[in-house]
């Protein structure tokens, strides 16, 4: 049987897989996240969170999306497996990990979790026009789209949804999708963001790295200082945010819960 743990950050949920003894190939993880993630046919959930050995940290956090592809970092996702693996006796309360984006540091307070999220180039934001939409461009580890609701129409979900799909698609534009944010300001230190995350091809109700793109454009854009509390359909996140001459370093706090263990068939021969 496989067996997960189901854990989500502000309603990002996840199937988290310890494959320490790396029984599972990238292959496997592919088919599992496809099967084990429809809501409907599987579990239900936003991609899986596995944990491999590492060799130069305290392990390594990989994140299958529902779609069966590979991201490359995961801000929720990441809070997540650091309040698991400490709970677990695997590491101490403060932890490095390995990600496709580089290395995290965590530390963990009971439900509460607070993550470097790396140093990002402040001149590798640009702006643009496309699609009839004024937006933002920032990449945080994973390529984001930034919308200001302002400069736009205001969208329902549904036009928000497809939006996304049509950014994320437009691969002539974005190589690799891109993650799409669209931002309100609530009052200075406070925004509203709702994200259409890459790989789940939908609506997810929070986005850990979209909160922090959005945090730190908003801060530009609005003059907001740190910390801004990024208010999302499932929670709040927490960034904070240091500038530098040309970059900006970037934290993430925000609450991980439980909700149980699942077993599920091995995969088919």
């Amino acid at each position: 049987m496989i067996n997960y743990r189901k854990i989500q950050s502000n309603g990002n949920n996840f199937l988290l897989l310890d494959n320490m003894d790396l029984m599972y190939k990238s292959e496997d993880l592919s088919k599992l996240a496809i099967r084990d993630c429809d809501v409907k046919k599987g579990i239900g959930a936003d991609g899986i969170l596995v944990l491999e050995p590492s060799k130069k940290n305290d392990f390594k956090m990989r994140i299958i999306n529902a779609n069966g592809f590979e991201s490359e970092m995961c801000g929720n996702g990441a809070r997540c497996v650091a309040r698991y693996t400490h709970e677990q006796g695997m590491t101490e309360a403060k932890m490095s990990f390995e990600t496709l984006a580089g290395e995290i540091q965590a530390k963990v307070n009971e439900n509460m979790v607070k993550i470097t999220m790396g140093n990002y180039g402040l001149n590798l934001i640009s702006n643009g026009f496309k699609h009839g939409i004024k937006y933002h461009f920032m990449e945080l580890g994973v390529p984001h789209v930034v919308i200001f609701q302002e400069d736009n129409a205001f969208y329902s979900l549904e036009e928000m949804r497809n939006i996304g799909r049509v950014f994320d698609t437009d691969h002539d534009t974005f190589a690799r999708g891109t993650n799409v944010n669209f931002v309100r300001k609530l009052s200075d230190g406070n925004i509203d963001v709702i994200t259409y995350e890459r790989g789940v091809e939908d609506i997810t109700d929070s986005c850990g790295t979209g909160s922090c793109a959005s945090a730190v454009l908003s801060s530009k854009r609005y003059e907001m200082k740190s910390p801004i509390e990024v208010q999302n359909i499932g929670g709040i996140n927490r960034v904070y945010f240091t500038e530098n001459d040309h970059s900006v370093e970037v934290l993430l706090e925000g609450k991980v819960f439980y909700s149980g263990y699942i077993q599920c068939e091995p995969l088919a021969n």
